[in-house]
């Protein structure tokens, strides 16, 4: 359930890695066109804010495919869709190896925290002020201001939910790449990708029942279908070693 540069438009190549934008991308887009005139007073602004959600995922997936490469893997494409986007890489198959090429997105969201975080200080230096005067600086501010606000709190978002231990998330990949070194590639999936099965159900429960919300079911159907592809792999991959190891020496 990724996104295949198949019914995608290829838009620039970086570094020899093609970049596609998948259809599903127009869904965001008027999204954004419904949504804008509650945020801003002129619609371009809201074109503004996918320009800049685009840059940040686009950088995200480009720091998975240097860092691939970087340790001797490959970095075929990056596929960018409404969820957010897919680096398809293949790192050598070593954990240290996989941890970096995974760890490398997310610390791009983290080296852009205190730029976008500086910007916003600098154009809106109320904000620091108590709980009472941000949500009445908030409610004043201009259309660049909130730009800003918006640019910063969606870097920031998307560095904490991409850390989330729920396969197939960066940090569910994390998780599954640290207990590589302890208890092997198998059984490190299959626990990675159970804690992302439950996960992506809580967040399902949470954003249907509690919060009446689109985007979080969607998201934690991404998340549950995903995670239960990976368990039911890994399953067969543990399955597949203790039939090679014998009945007298199953660990």
């Amino acid at each position: 359930m990724l996104p295949e540069a198949k019914g995608s438009l290829r838009i620039f190549t970086l570094f020899r890695i093609p970049v596609y934008v998948h259809w599903t991308w127009l869904i965001l887009v008027y999204f954004v066109y419904q949504t804008s005139h509650l945020r801003y007073e002129s619609p371009i602004w809201g074109l503004a804010e996918l320009v800049g959600v685009f840059a940040i995922v686009t950088l995200h997936e480009f720091g998975h495919a240097l860092a691939c490469r970087s340790v001797g893997g490959e970095a075929r494409q990056i596929v960018l869709w409404p969820l957010g986007g897919v680096a398809f890489v293949r790192p050598p198959r070593r954990p240290g190896a996989t941890l970096w090429s995974i760890a490398a997105g997310p610390l791009v969201n983290l080296m852009l925290v205190p730029a976008t975080i500086v910007m916003l200080m600098v154009a809106v230096p109320d904000l620091t002020g108590n709980e009472d005067s941000i949500g009445q600086t908030i409610s004043g501010l201009s259309d660049l201001e909130f730009f800003l606000v918006s640019l910063a709190a969606i870097n920031l978002i998307m560095l904490i939910f991409n850390l989330l231990p729920a396969f197939p998330l960066d940090g569910g990949q994390i998780l599954q790449s640290l207990l590589w070194y302890f208890i092997g590639y198998a059984r490190a999936l299959w626990v990675s990708a159970l804690i992302g099965l439950l996960l992506g159900l809580a967040i399902g429960v949470l954003g249907f029942v509690l919060l009446g919300s689109f985007w979080l079911p969607l998201i934690a159907a991404f998340i549950a279908f995903n995670s239960w592809q990976a368990f039911k792999a890994a399953g067969y991959m543990i399955s597949e070693e203790r039939q090679r190891m014998g009945p007298w020496n199953v660990p």
